[in-house]
């Protein structure tokens, strides 16, 4: 299959498939072979799901020349984070110690893209334990940049990220705890939704902090992101449903940016993007307001780290009591850390988050969206000391606090030819304005260069 024919977006792909121009095994067997060709340097996926994709496909083809419709999603390759277990086969959460472990059911999203018509390709690469932002595993190989292969991809949801530049899908589930969806999403020029804390449910889901913990969707527009959203909602009453087609004005729209924050120590052409993006945003007829944040500009990132350790220890005291060298550094790092909080200290902080709350949603009383950008700095090389991918938080984590939803797109690129990113973030359940917002953005600008290999 010539990929010159080969649809670029989710609703191009349904179309064909629709029309017979298309079918879902053609589309899948292009899609393995450039995992087969290019994963090899990219390392972006830790098990390829060969035999089971082709097999999904066919079922699926088989179901619609039979008139069966099973949605948008029908028959369309996507890829998932290896920390979502999946029924019978392994899901190494990046880990050795996990190397072996088969979940005996999917996780709930997994089940949620398979009935809304999904083929899985294969379990993507992430960071041990999703425990940093770096993309790096000293098990199962780093995962490289696509724009620079000696920069980071952005973690933990590297493979994700990787798997959707490098045009190896249609798009990608991953998990966001306090940044992993929208710092991958900056870095590798791709869109990145975490979503209201939980809307969707984390079932499935080998936990790193269950306070903050999120599943994220990833793609190459913000039409493909709203379509998956549409397809996995839960069967909850909210102003979600039937995303697809999303409205384009934004026309009158409050969009805030917070003095001493938003464009503080940020890189340069950081700034000169997120400047271009609001001048941007504001001929497309939306109001820009300046707000003052206390709990922005001083946020406690103390208290966030407080529970996330606390409760990642939680997790794997256990195993880590027994066999601490069977970790990586930094996981080691967080579990001797986390085994030195006490349970009176975590409830502290967990009362102090609960508080936190009301603050950001105060916020939108006053505006419908901040923007922020999504990380200070473009892809750093891949071998940065952990002290630099700590720094780009500042901008998710206190929405990550607050449980907010958020979305990550490109928005310029650096003059070393990496990716520029730009934060949109809402009240709760509140998906449908900030994906109005972006796509909006999107149309009127060329930022997505699309696969570069």
């Amino acid at each position: 299959m010539q990929a010159d024919f080969i649809p670029k977006t989710i609703a191009q792909a349904s179309q064909q498939m629709q029309s017979g121009l298309l079918t879902s095994t053609a589309l899948v067997k292009y899609y393995l072979a450039r995992i087969h060709k290019l994963n090899p340097l990219l390392n972006a996926f830790i098990t390829i799901l060969e035999q089971e994709a082709l097999e999904a496909a066919a079922q699926l083809d088989f179901e619609r020349s039979n008139g069966q419709e099973r949605g948008l999603l029908h028959g369309i390759p996507v890829v998932i984070k290896d920390n979502i277990d999946t029924a019978g086969i392994k899901t190494t959460v990046g880990s050795q110690f996990f190397g072996d472990r088969i979940p005996l059911s999917d996780g709930a999203i997994v089940q949620n893209l398979k009935a809304a018509g999904a083929v899985i390709l294969g379990k993507t690469n992430l960071s041990e334990f999703a425990a940093d932002l770096s993309g790096n595993n000293l098990f199962y190989g780093n995962t490289c940049n696509v724009w620079n292969h000696k920069h980071s991809s952005g973690g933990s949801s590297s493979g994700s990220a990787t798997a959707i530049a490098a045009d190896l899908c249609l798009a990608g589930i991953g998990t966001d705890t306090g940044g992993s969806i929208r710092v991958p999403a900056s870095w590798s020029g791709v869109v990145g939704l975490r979503p209201t804390f939980g809307l969707l449910s984390n079932d499935g889901i080998f936990p790193r902090a269950p306070s903050f913990d999120t599943v994220g969707l990833m793609a190459n527009c913000v039409e493909d992101v709203a379509i998956v959203l549409d397809a996995v909602l839960l069967p909850i009453s909210t102003n979600l449903k039937q995303l697809y087609p999303l409205p384009t004005n934004i026309n009158g729209l409050k969009l805030g940016v917070i003095s001493n924050y938003t464009f503080r120590g940020i890189e340069g052409e950081i700034a000169k993007a997120i400047y271009n993006a609001i001048s941007i945003l504001r001929e497309l007829g939306a109001e820009i307001v300046t707000l003052d944040s206390r709990f922005l500009e001083d946020f406690d990132q103390v208290t966030y780290s407080t529970i996330a350790i606390y409760e990642f220890s939680q997790v794997l005291q256990a195993e880590y009591a027994i066999n601490p060298n069977e970790f990586t550094a930094k996981v080691q790092s967080d579990l001797s850390k986390g085994v030195k909080i006490s349970r009176h200290h975590y409830k502290k902080a967990k009362q102090k988050c609960e508080k936190c709350l009301p603050l950001g949603q105060k916020l939108f009383e006053q505006v419908d969206v901040v923007l922020t950008p999504t990380t200070p700095m473009v892809a750093p090389p891949i071998n940065s000391e952990g002290k630099i991918y700590q720094l780009n938080q500042r901008f998710m984590l206190p929405f990550s606090f607050m449980g907010l939803p958020a979305i990550s797109l490109p928005c310029g690129w650096s003059s070393q030819g990496l990716p520029i990113g730009l934060q949109i973030v809402s009240n709760s359940y509140d998906e449908a304005l900030i994906l109005r917002v972006a796509l909006a953005f999107e149309i009127a600008t060329a930022f997505s260069k699309g696969s570069p290999l």
